[in-house]
């Protein structure tokens, strides 16, 4: 993996008649900047998608497996903690609507968006006040939450508030990432708590057998997903069918895990069943079509409620601002090698119009996804080209065919509601905590951790260690001290959650550490430590090695960290950190260290640049 001092960086090409945006100057600036950049190449845009005929499926439908499996997780998700009021098919709805906007209107059509864990947390303690709260209750749940919406689409993008993703440190980033992976295997372990009372009308002894066969079939789901993603390492087969295993593996596995499912079944002649399995009726439900009535009951929420909704506005509007724009920062870094430039002022205003939609369709709503936005990227290096020229083969096919065509087929998902009926709960169970494993590969605050029992003296000499563990490079209390301070930030936070309604507040612990690392941790290290230890805010200019062979400490312990390392190694599934290892996953791409520049290398690197590089500097999930 790239050393820890890499830095997340996104090149900009600019006109010397640019002027620089700033936030809260020149309103809207930003957006008609990226307007301005990305106009003359939006038919350019189609012409690549359309120019590589059939090859753009395969990509499409390797993001497509990658988007339905969270879609179809979320939706049960959302149906046990809303009382049914949303389930499989909004969520699918509203993660298609959404993937056709990006892929048409988008600025960066790159960029996957979806509904996120964070939202159907968020969205659970909209519920609980709701359901507490006569004024409302469940009735006028869904215009409430369009309120909400409403609210929130009045957003930042005019005021060019983009501009401060720089602000986003690894410190940052990894907790939030971490915050997730706590998540989602909370829901794993409330989903599988849940089947031992399941089926309701079942005997208790048949409940038993239910609860116990479903921990069975989601932990055997989650070995066999690992074990087949690691098909590239495998020596049996030829190299396309260990490719496409790899690839396709955590949806593999679903399959198998459902067919032996069928092993165990309820007694004839009972109208339940064990396992219990997905509830997903079809899109013409009237539970589903009443969602498209919400907009007829907007002003049957009290004003005094309407006026209550602007705090889950804030809060969404925070989460937002924060997961969306890192999504597509690390959808585009720097290592992908884009030639069009970003838009992520514009995608984020897009971003606020969608929300604006998708509450009036009485959808809950989407942002950019993480680890599906950069494994799009990846997926495309090479498509349609000469893959034995190294010039070409980790060329990035920028174009808009390939997230609209898994868009649609999102879409049509929405029609195969027996299909999904023959999932078992467990299954989805097992993905979550599957997604809460696969995070942890390339996070270096897991890695951290590990620190604190692990005996660095035993390490041979000539042997790698990561720069944050060589005591020579970062004193190892100081380590250890970040590692605390970040322990019980992300303490914090997780306990929140647990606060009842209160909990919706979680976002906004997560903005202020970005405060707490600009303003707090840099009187506790010493700049050389926080250098290695996060991805310093005023590290400007870099210094690109390709390839790994460099006389540089590596960080051994995360070497799963993929091609987005540092600020994006965290994010990358376990999945896409076995591809960046091996190559795969449309086609690899060459890791690139940075090595930070002293300040006067900096200013005459500058002086020489033609090009100005803008850096995205920081982490996020």
């Amino acid at each position: 993996m790239m050393a820890d001092t890499k830095q997340v960086t996104v090149a900009v090409a600019t006109n010397a008649d640019d002027v620089e945006i700033k936030c809260c100057v020149n309103l809207g600036s930003g957006v008609s900047k990226d307007i301005r950049a990305r106009w003359p190449l939006y038919f350019d845009d189609w012409r690549q998608g359309l120019s590589v005929g059939r090859h753009i499926f395969a990509p499409a439908t390797y993001i497509f497996f990658a988007s339905v499996l969270p879609a179809l997780a979320f939706g049960e998700q959302f149906r046990d903690e809303t009382a049914g009021l949303f389930s499989i098919p909004h969520i699918l709805c509203a993660t298609a609507i959404a993937g056709v906007l990006q892929s048409v209107c988008g600025g960066q059509p790159l960029l996957i968006v979806g509904v996120a864990e964070p939202i159907v947390l968020v969205y659970y303690y909209i519920f609980k006040y709701c359901e507490d709260t006569d004024e409302i209750g469940l009735a006028l749940f869904r215009p409430f939450c369009a309120w909400v919406l409403i609210l929130t689409a009045f957003r930042l993008a005019a005021v060019n508030a983009s501009e401060y993703i720089h602000a986003f440190t690894r410190f940052s980033g990894e907790t939030f990432g971490t915050l997730i992976a706590l998540l989602f295997a909370q829901a794993a372990v409330k989903g599988l708590k849940h089947e031992f009372e399941s089926p309701s009308a079942a005997p208790a002894g048949y409940q038993i057998v239910n609860g116990i066969w479903s921990v069975f079939l989601a932990l055997f789901l989650v070995l066999l997903a690992m074990w087949l993603m690691n098909a590239r390492t495998w020596h049996v087969g030829t190299l396309g069918i260990r490719n496409f295993t790899a690839d396709y593996g955590a949806t593999i596995a679903v399959v198998i895990t459902t067919a032996i499912s069928y092993l165990v079944r309820a007694p004839q002649d009972t109208d339940w069943s064990i396992p219990t399995r997905v509830e997903c009726v079809q899109i013409y439900h009237a539970s589903v079509t009443d969602t498209w009535k919400t907009t007829g009951s907007l002003f049957d929420v009290p004003g005094a409620q309407i006026a209550a909704a602007i705090v889950p506005a804030l809060i969404i509007t925070v989460l937002f601002f924060f997961d969306h724009n890192v999504s597509a920062q690390l959808a585009q870094t720097e290592d992908f090698g884009l030639e069009k430039p970003p838009a992520y002022h514009y995608d984020f205003l897009l971003q606020g119009l969608n929300t604006l939609l998708l509450g009036l369709l009485g959808l809950p709503p989407t942002n950019g996804v993480l680890p599906q936005a950069p494994m799009h990227t990846r997926s495309l290096m090479g498509v349609g080209q000469d893959r034995n020229d190294p010039n070409k083969k980790n060329k990035v096919l920028e174009q808009r065919m390939s997230n609209l065509i898994q868009s649609a087929l999102i879409a049509l998902t929405l029609f195969l509601s027996p299909v999904i009926k023959l999932l078992p709960r467990a299954v989805l169970w097992g993905y979550f905590l599957f997604m809460a494993i696969e995070s942890f590969p390339g996070n270096q605050f897991i890695h951290r951790i590990t620190l604190f029992v692990v005996d660095l003296s035993s390490y041979k000499a000539g042997e790698t260690q990561p720069t944050y563990a060589d005591p020579k490079i970062v004193p190892i209390k100081d380590t250890h001290l970040f590692t605390a301070t970040q322990l019980v930030a992300l303490g914090a936070v997780y306990a929140v959650t647990w606060a009842g309604v209160y909990g919706i507040a979680f976002p906004l612990l997560i903005m202020a550490l970005v405060p707490l690392r600009t303003y707090g941790l840099v009187k506790l290290f010493p700049a050389s430590s926080l250098r290695h230890l996060d991805a310093a805010e005023d590290v400007e200019e870099v210094i690109e090695t390709t390839g790994l062979g460099v006389d540089h400490k590596q960080d051994s312990l995360s070497k799963y960290g993929g091609e987005l390392g540092g600020a994006g190694g965290f994010v990358q599934t376990g999945a896409a950190a076995r591809d960046a290892e091996t190559g795969g996953g449309g086609g690899g791409c060459d890791a690139a260290i940075r090595l930070v520049k002293t300040r006067e290398e900096r200013l005459a690197k500058r002086a020489d640049d033609p090009v100005p590089r803008r850096e995205m500097r920081g982490n996020g999930v």
